[in-house]
């Protein structure tokens, strides 16, 4: 089977065209996004970004089919072809490059898209992001096309920790502020008081805010995947991310992965991925999503400078009292880390259940 697939620039997309399905061949246009950026590749999205925006339009393009047999879109791109498709979605807003205040404007002509007969399926990447699509459109249309199909990691060989009696805490991630990166170093100022502890952050973290926390180890965000993998995650002890904004989180899995218990959030489907083998702190004052999974804020900006300035002493509790659950119960760390590494190698996080679950769905879309 050849699927067509225009994939978008997330580690997502890497995890499935490196590891498909038996059976299937994946060939990738040539204007895909990758995860490779060039000013070019800004340009054109800036471009295509305020085109479809004047036209009152989501996100949707003819896609090549390069003779495969099936069009699989990534990332809410709608493609306009007559040719069978299925397509992966994050979230509703995904349909509109995740901008507030579009979906409801361009509604309609989502639910038109998703209901031709060229659209066989829609895969949601998490219930959380199937309850947004529910909340924001009419989906009667297309509901039977819906199935969750998770994104999956591969099983890294884990390797030898260099010693330390620290325990080594690591939080990686762009948008460090809106992903909870203040309140992580102020959790940890009051924790190094008290236990040994030791702290890395891989991120876009100010430049003032580095030289206020002269014992914490600070790195750029541009680190190579495979290099971060094996020298960060791999020689880290627990990993820590209380977002604000996350729909999924590939990050929380790539923790997994390597045996580490996770410190995350209640925002969007972080529950989902850390559910038995990770804390969740409660952001919900604080988040970009609301109870219904769509925007709780108007406005990006200003969410952005609240995540920036305002004091929330409620995250830092949380995640001070998250991180000494995991200090001083050992057992409960221990089963985080067994719990999340089968998650990944066994359960609904593996290359085996989605692989399973994909193949599926190409094969019913075909056979409709």
């Amino acid at each position: 089977m050849k699927v067509c697939i225009r994939r978008g620039y997330h580690a997502v997309y890497d995890e499935l065209i490196n590891y498909p399905p038996a059976g299937v061949e994946f060939v990738v246009p040539k204007f895909s996004s990758s995860r490779r950026k060039s000013r070019l590749d800004w340009l054109r999205r800036l471009t295509y970004s305020a085109v479809v925006r004047a036209l009152n339009q989501p996100n949707q393009v003819y896609i090549n089919p390069m003779g495969c047999d099936l069009i699989h879109s990534c990332g809410g791109m709608i493609p306009l072809n007559k040719e069978p498709w299925v397509m992966d979605v994050e979230h509703a807003a995904s349909f509109v490059g995740f901008e507030a205040g579009r979906i409801e404007k361009v509604r309609k002509t989502v639910e038109k898209r998703l209901s031709s007969k060229s659209c066989k399926a829609i895969m949601p990447w998490s219930k959380a992001g199937e309850e947004s699509m529910r909340n924001a459109l009419d989906v009667s249309g297309f509901e039977d096309k819906m199935e969750v199909v998770y994104p999956a990691m591969h099983l890294p060989e884990v390797p030898t920790k260099e010693k330390s009696n620290a325990t080594r805490l690591l939080f990686v991630s762009v948008r460090f502020e809106t992903k909870g990166g203040n309140e992580v170093l102020r959790a940890f100022d009051r924790l190094k008081k008290k236990y040994d502890v030791e702290l890395t952050v891989v991120s876009d973290v100010p430049m003032e805010t580095q030289e206020k926390h002269k014992d914490v180890s600070f790195f750029e965000p541009n680190i190579p995947r495979e290099k971060l993998l094996n020298d960060f995650f791999g020689q880290s002890d627990v990993f820590v991310l209380p977002s604000f904004m996350d729909t999924f989180g590939l990050v929380y899995l790539e923790a997994m992965a390597f045996g580490m218990p996770c410190i995350g959030s209640n925002c969007f489907a972080i529950p989902e991925l850390l559910e038995g083998c990770g804390e969740c702190v409660d952001v919900s004052r604080h988040a970009w999503y609301g109870k219904d999974k769509l925007f709780a804020w108007k406005s990006w900006d200003k969410f952005c400078e609240a995540a920036r300035t305002t004091q929330k002493p409620d995250v830092i509790d949380g995640i001070e009292e998250s991180m000494v659950r995991l200090l001083e119960d050992s057992s409960l760390s221990k089963r985080y880390s067994r719990e999340g590494r089968k998650r990944v190698e066994k359960g609904r996080f593996s290359l085996e259940h989605r692989n399973k679950a994909i193949k599926r769905v190409y094969g019913n879309a075909l056979d409709g």
